[in-house]
């Protein structure tokens, strides 16, 4: 082929340079043409033989396939695959009281709510508030202490209850606080999960807040979710309790929260400080459920203990309360077969 293009070539060049005589065009058209043919036979005999070949190839392998048993998959294709899809029917109870609530969350509008200046949560997060907030609707209907002071109403002192500062704002999306029970108490859960972004982007695992050096002791050193602090502690009698009640059982849902989650650097894991606030810090970030009921008594007693709240930064999110309003019509249509796993 090499030979033929520069044979061509040539006889253009030569054509330019002299005219050409009849019989030697006749000659060179005919030798060509000759060639043409030589290289189009070669080349249909070629792929004639190449699919022949193909053919024998594939009747082989289909023969082997019949005769040799079906193998097992290996492992790695065994294993299921992830989807980043959400399901659009409801996820069944058949599942577990716990998958069906972190259905709910997966698939609600807030998963995917773009937060301002923070983004969209980690669906860990998401997840993890709607188990707690499950978990805190049974323990109120079991009379603990703890869900009983976040479910209270509106007790008017705006400088010490969250929902009394925030009244306005829950007015306005016509969410009342007015009555005692699992209302009040869901949208005192709405507004943490707006909190939660606010101070940690919904990272279980945040550390102290470093351009507050200042505060890089046992007492003052903010941790997890809603940065608090344990001198924090003396807004109600309830939070030493708490801490106690955690310490022994952390109970804290960290693989639901872990979820998406960025991972936890050895910053973010750091404590300051020695004894019980040191201790106080690691279990705040160990387990998220201490500090979300940890915060959650607090909100109702010391709201001034979060930035966020006191400049009404926290947004209160009606896509939150429609996600947290379907998770307590699960848990309140069938109590006593769904808080046993969650407790």
């Amino acid at each position: 082929m090499v030979k033929a293009s520069k044979s061509k070539s040539k006889a253009r060049y030569e054509s330019k340079a002299k005219p050409k005589s009849k019989s030697k065009s006749k000659s060179k058209s005919k030798s060509k043409s000759k060639s043409k043919s030589k290289s189009k036979s070669k080349s249909k005999s070629k792929s004639k033989s190449a699919s022949k070949a193909k053919a024998k190839k594939k009747a082989v392998s289909s023969a082997r396939a019949s005769r040799a048993p079906s193998r097992p998959r290996s492992r790695v294709e065994a294993r299921p695959e992830i989807s980043t899809l959400t399901a659009a029917a409801p996820v069944a109870a058949a599942d577990g009281p716990v998958a069906t609530i972190t259905g709910i969350a997966a698939r609600s509008a807030i998963a995917c709510f773009d937060w301002p200046e923070r983004g969209v949560a980690p669906i860990g997060y998401i997840k993890g508030m709607a188990v707690v907030f499950a978990r805190m609707l049974c323990k109120l209907r079991a009379g603990d202490d703890a869900a009983v002071e976040m479910a209270k109403k509106n007790t008017g002192n705006a400088g010490k209850d969250v929902l009394a500062h925030y009244k306005e704002v829950f007015r306005g999306l016509g969410m009342s606080n007015d009555v005692d029970g699992a209302d009040t108490l869901r949208h005192l859960f709405v507004l943490m999960v707006g909190l939660g972004m606010r101070e940690s982007s919904g990272k279980f695992c945040e550390g102290q807040d470093r351009h507050a050096p200042e505060n890089q002791t046992a007492e003052k050193a903010e941790a997890g979710l809603f940065q608090t602090s344990f001198d924090a502690r003396s807004a109600s009698p309830l939070l030493p309790e708490l801490f106690a009640r955690f310490t022994a059982n952390p109970a804290g849902l960290t693989n639901t929260f872990r979820e998406g989650c960025p991972p936890c650097t050895a910053r973010n894991l750091e404590n300051f400080g020695t004894g019980p606030g040191r201790d106080f810090q690691k279990l705040s970030k160990d387990s998220p459920a201490f500090a979300a009921e940890f915060a959650a008594v607090t909100l109702r007693n010391k709201r001034s203990h979060y930035g966020p709240i006191n400049r009404r930064a926290a947004r209160v999110m009606p896509d939150c309360d429609a996600m947290l309003r379907e998770v307590q019509d699960f848990v309140e249509a069938s109590p006593d077969g769904v808080c046993p796993a969650l407790m």
